[in-house]
């Protein structure tokens, strides 16, 4: 109940990037592939104690660290939430420690374009 169509459009299970078309954006799979680790702490009322500068709450946590202080926020949905996380806007949490199928990373990287010039290309 509430969960995609994904046997309907081919994803049952994490797909290559390119397989759907880019948002508006030129985003593509930001929700539904998998879920995205991020770097922030988890903690159930970090909304309340957020700056709005910087909304990002850290923790670097240790081997004697609490359990709960564990915790990383996790957003995005995967192929196997349901319609509830398919948005960016909700949050999840994994314990930093663990791997899962339905979690990964997304790469970011700026594209160098060469600088104009008036010298002539070597041969």
């Amino acid at each position: 109940p509430l969960r995609g169509n994904y046997a309907a459009d081919g994803g049952l299970y994490t797909v290559p990037v390119d397989k759907y078309n880019a948002n508006d954006y030129g985003l593509k799979n930001m929700s539904g592939n998998v879920s995205e680790w991020t770097s922030s702490a988890y903690y159930g009322g970090s909304y309340n104690q957020m700056a709005d500068m910087n909304p990002n709450v850290s923790y670097t946590a240790g081997d004697n660290t609490p359990l709960y202080m564990k915790r990383k926020v996790v957003r995005g949905g995967s192929w196997r939430d349901i319609q509830y996380y398919l948005q960016v806007s909700t949050r999840d949490y994994e314990y930093q420690d663990t791997s899962k199928a339905y979690i990964g990373f997304r790469c970011v990287y700026t594209e160098v374009v060469p600088a104009l010039s008036n010298r002539r290309p070597m041969r």
